[in-house]
């Protein structure tokens, strides 16, 4: 059963969607003049963005400790998914001022005490992560090439697909990784969550539900 477009499916307290509600309220009135959103989105950012986000959460693999969003942005998905798990550590890396700058005001307009940002180029950063996430970045095997030294050896990186993902990348391989797909069975998506993690073997599929 899919619940649509209610966050409360998540099973998310008052507190949090009081967080998720500021965050919103934030994109909207600094997104498009930030060129963080279009101005087209500003009537649908539940929709087009904080819940694409949230569809993730599903596709987590156990509970990860540290997180990181590669190119920010408007911190999505990072800071819905921070926000839903207050116990895991998770960083937004960007290396535009300007974003950066909006991410640091949002941690601090929503207590986002797990959640830390980082103004660089994913190519300058060393460490690595339990779980790296990429959202509107760029194609899954480019973001392969640009984040994957970023993810710990036994970690993953969840690259969101698009509507089209089955016609543009669908049987996507990647030397020296193996690619799944995760299809996330509480909030409607317009793609598969494309989970890629180091190690030999080709593409096969899995659902949100198994």
């Amino acid at each position: 059963m899919k619940h649509g477009r209610d966050p409360r499916a998540l099973g998310l307290d008052a507190r949090q969607l009081e967080q998720l509600e500021g965050f919103a309220n934030l994109l909207h009135s600094w997104g498009p003049k930030l060129g963080l959103i279009a101005s087209g989105d500003r009537d649908r950012i539940w929709e087009r963005h904080i819940l694409d986000s949230l569809r993730v959460v599903e596709c987590l693999p156990g509970s990860p400790a540290s997180l990181l969003d590669v190119g920010s942005g408007a911190g999505l998905p990072a800071i819905p998914v921070a926000i839903t798990l207050p116990a895991a550590r998770v960083v937004l890396l960007e290396p535009k001022h300007r974003r950066a700058a909006f991410l640091e005001l949002a941690v601090g307009e929503l207590s986002l005490r797990n959640v830390s940002v980082v103004m660089s180029p994913a190519s300058a950063v060393h460490q690595t992560f339990e779980v790296v996430m990429a959202r509107a970045l760029a194609p899954a095997r480019q973001t392969w090439r640009l984040a994957g030294h970023l993810v710990a050896p036994a970690g993953v990186l969840l690259y969101f697909a698009g509507a089209s993902w089955r016609e543009t990348e669908g049987g996507l391989s990647v030397e020296g990784a193996t690619v799944t797909e995760c299809f996330p069975s509480t909030l409607e998506s317009g793609g598969p969550i494309v989970i890629i993690r180091r190690g030999e073997g080709s593409s096969d599929a899995m659902t949100g539900d198994s």
